[in-house]
């Protein structure tokens, strides 16, 4: 059965982790265990003669320098060789970006142009859902005289008044006693100040409609996204024999006859263990 580029992509990453993991490990070994490679015997011959020679001391070869760069190239071949599918998938992976009422946006855009749409595309979301807009008890109306997209608040008079000392009758004068009165501060009206606003910002309902607009087309490249990433592989491309058999040359192309395969056992138990 195909492979889609979904399913390549769902394991890629965590190939590349353990090839990394892989790398580390084996650096430390040929940096740190030496000893692994080696044997060396250590054999106490007695000059009796007829005396049995007794080995005092011995250590054995663990591992080789090629069971060990097998075990590399072992894990890293699936490592190399899905990345190298996945590029190739995106290379043929295309859809078109369709609004939901059928419209075609855009048309055929790679799989990767998608990727980096979608991000976009939350991004722009983002910013809209941070602008500013208009008062609506501001009455805010579009002025054409000043130019597209500034609009006009409705107009505000205010009287102005200022400080105005007046006498105040408290008791109006009689033959028998004079008026009574008393100094007070009034506020008289002095004139009008006219309050006029203008705004750049949007209404409440451009930025809603901005946003409707926004999501619906990250939801139209995720749709498409998902269309491209199901393309078939025709075929597996392999890189990572020709690579390994390259640079590592007959140490990867042979194994040693009854030597140490530590490092290959280990690695096939581990994938039997992964599955």
């Amino acid at each position: 059965m195909a492979t889609k580029l979904f399913e390549l992509l769902a394991v890629d990453g965590q190939l590349k982790g353990q090839a990394e993991r892989t790398r580390t490990d084996l650096r430390a070994t040929f940096e740190k265990k030496r000893h692994l490679f080696e044997e060396k015997r250590r054999t106490y011959q007695p000059s009796q003669e007829g005396a049995t020679p007794v080995v005092e001391e011995q250590s054995d070869i663990q591992a080789t320098v090629a069971s060990e760069l097998r075990w590399l190239a072992d894990l890293w071949s699936r490592a190399v060789d899905t990345s190298y599918q996945v590029a190739e998938g995106n290379m043929q992976a295309r859809s078109d970006v369709v609004l939901d009422d059928g419209t075609i946006l855009l048309s055929q855009v790679p799989a990767t142009a998608l990727l980096e749409l979608e991000k976009r595309g939350a991004e722009l979301q983002e910013v809209i859902a941070s602008i500013p807009t208009l008062d609506p008890a501001k009455g805010f109306r579009p002025d054409d005289d000043r130019g597209q997209w500034i609009s006009r608040a409705r107009e505000v008079r205010k009287t102005r008044t200022a400080k105005v000392v007046k006498p105040l009758v408290l008791y109006p004068a009689t033959t028998e006693h004079p008026a009574q009165t008393q100094v007070i501060s009034v506020d008289d009206p002095v004139g009008q100040i006219l309050e006029q606003e203008w705004s750049g910002l949007f209404t409440p309902s451009q930025k809603a409609d901005m946003l409707s607009r926004a999501e619906a087309f990250r939801r139209a490249v995720k749709t498409a996204l998902h269309r491209a990433n199901a393309v078939e592989m025709n075929g597996h491309g392999t890189v990572a024999a020709k690579m390994f058999g390259f640079v590592l040359g007959s140490a990867v192309m042979t194994t040693d006859p009854g030597g140490p395969e530590r490092r290959v056992d280990e690695a096939k138990a581990q994938s039997q263990g992964q599955k």
